[in-house]
C-alpha cells in the first residue's frame, strides 16, 4: 500500500481514540507509527536487497512487539509526565503495536505479497483485494482527516471501513476465481494456475491471469467477474528453465519466489550486455531472455496510459539472463520504479538455505 494511505490510517486511528494525549505530536506520531515498517526500504540498496528485505522482517508478526517497543520509546511526547492526558508507556506500546499490525493488514490486502511469517517461512501473503492505489480506500481516510477531525463516531466508522471494504473485496475475489475456473473448464481449457487480481477502481474492474500449456493469459473482467475483452496470451517461463536458474543463482531464486505466473520474451537488444557473444567453440548459442510478471498491469487503457507517464516507465520488475546451453553466464535485475538496477553480473550462487535466506541481501 502507498505511504499516504498508511500515514492517513494511523492519523485516523489516533483521532478515533476516545481519550488521547493533548499534544500536537499525537497525530503525526500515530501516522509515523503506521508507516514505520517500510523503514526496510532504507536498507535495500540493490534489487536483490529489495526482494529479500522489503515487506520482510519488519512486516512479520514476530517483529510486531519489538518494533512497537522501539516506536513507544520514540513516541515519548505521548507518555511524558508534562503531557496533559498522557498515556502510560504500556498503552503507547500497545497502540504502536496496533499501528504496525494495521500497516501489515493494508499490505497483505494488496497483490505484492508480504512475508508475515518470517523468520520461519518465506511465504508471501497476498489477499488480492485492492489495486496499487485504491481511491475507495484512501479518499475516505483523507476526507475524515479534513472534515471529521472532531466527529469521533464518523472517525470510528472510517477506521472500520479499512477492514470492511477489503473484506468484501476478498469475498468477491474468491467468487470471481470460482466462476472463472468453472467457465474455462466448461470451455474445455486445461488451466494449470488461475488467479484474479484487482484492477484500478476495484471492485468494479478485475484482471484474470491463468496458465495454460506454454502460455500465461491475461483478461480484463467487469464487476461481476465476466470478461470485458478477449484474453491476451504471453509465452510462459518454462518450469525446467526456472528450476535450473533457481539452482544456480540467489537473484533468480529471489525473483521467482516473488513472481506470480512469470512470463518470458527475448531480451530487447537495447538491454543486452555490450560484450555478449553469440556462440562458443562448441557451437552453442548464447541466449538472452527477459522474465517478468503480469501482476502489475491493467486491463483499462486509461490506466495503462497513466502508468506509461511515470518516470522511467517500464515493466516494474525484470530479470534478464544470459545463458549458453545450461550454463548461466550473467544476470541482471532491474526495478524501474525504484531506480534499482544490478547491471550485468555473474550469477550469485545460493548460500543460505532455510529460514536465513532473507539475510543474504545483507552480505
Amino acid at each position: 500500500m502507498d505511504p499516504l494511505t498508511h500515514a492517513a490510517s494511523g492519523a485516523v486511528a489516533m483521532l478515533a481514540c476516545q481519550r488521547r494525549p493533548m499534544t500536537a505530536w499525537a497525530v503525526p506520531l500515530a501516522a509515523l507509527a503506521a508507516v514505520s515498517p517500510d523503514i526496510d526500504i532504507a536498507f535495500a540498496s540493490t534489487p536483490l536487497d529489495f526482494l529479500l528485505l522489503h515487506r520482510g522482517i519488519t512486516h512479520s508478526l514476530v517483529a510486531v512487539p519489538l518494533l512497537g517497543l522501539l516506536l513507544a520509546v520514540l513516541c515519548w511526547p505521548l507518555w511524558r509526565a508534562a503531557t496533559p492526558g498522557r498515556w502510560s508507556f504500556g498503552r503507547v506500546w500497545l497502540f504502536s503495536c496496533l499501528m504496525v499490525l494495521l500497516h501489515i493488514w493494508l499490505d497483505i490486502i494488496t497483490t505484492y505479497g508480504t512475508m508475515i511469517f518470517l523468520p520461519f517461512s518465506h511465504e508471501r501473503v497476498r489477499l488480492n483485494a485492492v489495486f496499487i492505489v485504491d481511491l475507495l480506500l484512501t479518499l475516505p481516510l483523507l476526507w475524515a482527516l479534513w472534515r471529521w477531525r472532531a466527529r469521533r463516531g464518523l472517525l470510528v466508522l472510517t477506521l472500520l471501513w479499512i477492514f470492511v471494504y477489503p473484506s468484501v473485496a476478498i469475498g468477491l475475489n474468491h467468487w470471481h476465481n470460482v466462476q472463472n475456473m468453472a467457465r474455462l473448464t466448461d470451455e474445455g481449457r486445461e488451466v494449470q494456475g488461475l488467479t484474479v487480481l484487482p484492477d484500478a477502481l476495484a471492485p468494479f474492474y478485475w484482471r484474470l491471469l491463468y496458465a495454460e500449456g506454454d502460455s500465461v493469459s491475461e483478461q480484463s473482467l467487469d464487476a461481476l467477474g465476466q470478461p470485458r475483452s478477449p484474453a491476451i496470451a504471453h509465452p510462459a517461463a518454462k518450469p525446467a528453465a526456472l528450476t535450473a536458474l533457481v539452482e544456480r543463482s540467489t537473484r533468480c531464486k529471489a525473483f521467482f519466489d516473488f513472481a506470480l505466473l512469470p512470463v518470458t520474451a527475448p531480451l530487447p537488444s537495447a538491454d543486452a550486455p555490450a560484450t555478449s557473444g553469440t556462440t562458443d567453440r562448441e557451437g552453442r548459442d548464447t541466449r538472452l531472455q527477459l522474465y517478468h510478471d503480469l501482476r502489475f498491469g491493467s486491463g483499462l487503457s486509461w490506466v495503462r496510459w497513466l502508468m506509461a507517464q511515470r518516470p522511467d516507465a517500464a515493466i516494474p520488475f525484470q530479470l534478464m539472463t544470459e545463458t549458453r546451453g545450461e550454463t548461466l553466464l550473467r544476470e541482471r535485475l532491474r526495478f524501474s520504479d525504484s531506480g534499482r538496477d544490478s547491471g550485468w553480473q555473474p550469477p550469485r550462487k545460493p548460500v543460505a538455505p532455510g529460514w536465513a535466506d532473507w539475510l543474504v541481501g545483507l552480505y
